[in-house]
């Protein structure tokens, strides 16, 4: 199972506005105590679902087109 964490507002080179949405892998097992989630991976991408790279606190690249994205507020 996949959650969406959180989501970015950022800005192209450009000007024009995107989000950058973090997602996060779980694997969940039920177990006589309950049921238990396990997090895993996660995994940043456009709107779009174009993949994307963590470069800092305030930026990511967009791997594909390698263009670098700034987050805003």
């Amino acid at each position: 199972m996949e959650k969406e964490l959180v989501r970015y507002r950022c800005m192209t080179e450009d000007g024009t506005y995107l989000d950058i949405i973090e997602y996060q892998h779980f694997r969940i097992v039920d177990m006589d105590s309950g049921v238990r989630q396990y997090p895993g991976a996660r995994r940043l991408v456009t709107g779009d679902d174009e993949p994307v790279r963590y470069i800092d606190d305030m930026t990511f690249e967009i791997i594909g087109t390698g263009e670098l994205v700034r987050r805003q507020g």
